[in-house]
């Protein structure tokens, strides 16, 4: 009894089973891969389309598409127009600077723009002796590409001034326009007025041309203009022409022009050939 009484009162003795559990497969099998890769993504709330130009995610994209999908790149910018200050003093004798008229001394100021079909320019010049401003403004417009039945290009410029002087400022201003007519013949069209501030309207001018293309090489003009003031025609003249290209730069032209004073009855002409040559 008394070894009995011994051996439950006695502390147990844990007994240790060694337990080996089974490796568990956490591969996926090819066919849910198969499924995951044709499955549609749910984005109700989120449009991919705009990506999809970009590089980016398509619409409607699979997890595939997601998984190959790369970043959109960065677009890079090209400068197209471009603003250029200008600065520049003129009426300088360069050869002996001691001798310099100061009344021909003008100091001049500018910002020009270009760009792909239009460019600008605002200029002012200030004269030192005695003080004042000119001003003069520039705008030009030049087709990409020239086409039938639409202005190809056009040029309008303004001057005003001088201003702060004693004699009365003048205003000017000036259009030329190139008009398509066909695929080998444009007309210009020129006009040039001035006026003053004490008697308005002064004189002007204005010119019509035609050019046409004989060939890829050889191109001729004749055109025709006129000059007049407040008393009536000044001056009627006109001019033509013939130009040849070939190649390497080379040209060849022939240009003839007259000019009919209406107020003295004199006349002016001249005729010329101009070539031009790279050796």
């Amino acid at each position: 009894m008394a070894a009995a009484a011994a051996a439950v009162n006695a502390a147990p003795t844990p007994s240790v089973t060694s337990i080996n559990p089974a490796p568990i497969d956490l591969s996926i099998p090819t066919g849910v891969l198969s499924q995951l890769n044709t499955m549609q993504v749910s984005t109700p709330t989120l449009d991919f389309s705009s990506l999809s130009t970009l590089g980016g995610i398509p619409s409607n994209p699979t997890y595939a598409d997601i998984a190959t999908a790369t970043a959109p790149t960065t677009p890079t910018v090209q400068e197209i127009n471009a603003f250029s200050p200008t600065f520049s003093i003129d009426g300088i004798n360069t050869a002996n600077p001691a001798a310099t008229d100061i009344s021909a001394v003008g100091v001049n100021l500018g910002v020009n723009y270009t760009g792909a079909t239009v460019n600008a320019s605002l200029a002012a010049r200030m004269g030192l002796s005695p003080l004042s401003a000119s001003v003069t403004g520039k705008f030009g417009y030049a087709a990409d590409v020239s086409m039938p039945g639409q202005i190809n290009a056009f040029d309008l410029s303004l001057t005003a001034g001088p201003f702060g002087t004693a004699a009365a400022p003048n205003y000017g201003a000036t259009l030329n326009t190139s008009l398509g007519l066909t695929d080998v013949d444009s007309l210009s069209v020129g006009t040039s007025l001035n006026f003053d501030t004490v008697n308005g309207f002064k004189n002007g001018s204005a010119t019509l041309g035609l050019t046409h293309d004989f060939s890829d090489n050889l191109s001729g003009y004749a055109k025709g203009n006129v000059g007049f003031d407040t008393d009536g025609i000044t001056n009627v003249g006109g001019e033509t022409g013939l130009g040849l290209k070939g190649e390497d730069g080379a040209s060849l032209g022939l240009t003839g022009r007259g000019n009919y004073d209406v107020r003295t009855g004199d006349f002016t002409g001249y005729a010329g050939v101009r070539a031009n040559f790279k050796f």
